[in-house]
Order: C-alpha cells, then sequence, then structure tokens
C-alpha cells in the first residue's frame, strides 16, 4: 500500500499551500519542512488512520494535548514535495468534540528558526495570527480561504515533542 491511499494527494496539497503562500509574497523556498497536519473526523477514524500510518514510520508518540489524543509520527522515508521540499513527519490530533473538521490534510509546518520574530513582524499584515501552545510552541499561521494553513515555527515539532518530556516509541 502507498501512504496516498492513507493521506490522499499530498502533493497536490502541499502545491497549493506552496502556491497560495508566494502568491501573498511568503518565500519558503530553501526552509525545511517540519510535518503535514491531518485531521480525522472521528475517534474511531483516528486510531485506523494511526495504526495504518505507524506501518510507515520508524517512531511515534501518542499523547494527551488539548484534551485529546495527537500522535506524533516519524516517517521511514519522506515524502518528496515540489521545489525539492520534504517532509518527514505527519502530526495527527485526533478530533475534539468543541470543533468539527473536515477529515483530510489540514496544515503544513515550515521550520523559519530564530529568526521567527523577524518573520512575523514582516508578514504581520498576511499572518492570520500567532497560536500559543505553550512554551515550547507557538507557530505563526496563515490560513487560506480554502481553510488550509500554513504554520511557522522555530523549531521542528520533532523537537517540540522532546522539550514537552516526551517519549518516542520505535513502530
Amino acid at each position: 500500500m502507498k501512504i496516498e491511499r492513507i493521506i490522499g494527494d499530498y502533493q497536490g496539497f502541499f502545491s497549493d499551500l506552496l502556491y497560495r503562500q508566494k502568491k501573498v509574497g511568503i518565500n519558503i523556498t530553501g526552509m525545511p519542512m517540519s510535518h503535514f497536519l491531518y485531521r480525522t473526523t472521528t475517534t474511531p477514524e483516528y486510531e485506523a488512520l494511526r495504526d495504518q500510518l505507524k506501518f510507515f514510520c520508524s517512531e511515534f508518540v501518542e499523547t494527551q494535548f488539548n484534551g485529546r489524543a495527537v500522535s506524533v509520527l516519524v516517517l521511514n522515508e519522506p515524502l518528496v514535495l515540489e521545489d525539492d521540499f520534504l517532509v518527514s513527519v505527519i502530526e495527527l490530533p485526533a478530533p475534539r468534540p468543541v470543533h468539527m473538521y473536515p477529515s483530510g490534510l489540514e496544515s503544513t509546518g515550515v521550520v523559519i528558526g530564530k529568526k521567527l520574530p523577524e518573520f512575523i513582524n514582516r508578514y504581520k499584515e498576511i499572518l492570520t495570527g500567532v497560536k500559543d501552545h505553550g512554551q515550547h510552541c507557538q507557530p505563526a499561521f496563515i490560513t487560506f480561504d480554502n481553510d488550509k494553513t500554513a504554520k511557522f515555527y522555530d523549531i521542528p515539532l520533532t523537537e517540540i515533542v522532546v522539550l514537552q518530556g516526551w517519549k518516542f516509541e520505535i513502530c
């Protein structure tokens, strides 16, 4: 089985977000990807998708965050994307009853590094906002009219996991 059968057309998803970022003037050329985020509508769908994705992963962590399970899965082989981008991590949050999202790829995570504050200042008129997910996770983001989001981090999601004290397990 190919991973596309599980998460869908990830290349088309990324290509669209890359185009939309360029259209508003955000250039991420040469910046590393942190991860993709995939949403599920139901908890059984979350559990099934998590278990299917483990076959493509070297390690993962499942933890509780914001009152629900969240899995972070590190792929055996990175997904090759447009313009020489690669992504090796998929974040998979279980749904919360408070928010209903359609199933599918929803956001990309881009690592800006130590220049994140400068990036936020430069694009403040374009960005939708900054999320505060605690001491180690405060990404800036832009949500487009198709409800897909590009998020911008100072460090990759895998480092955030470690800083939070969560432990990856071998798949």
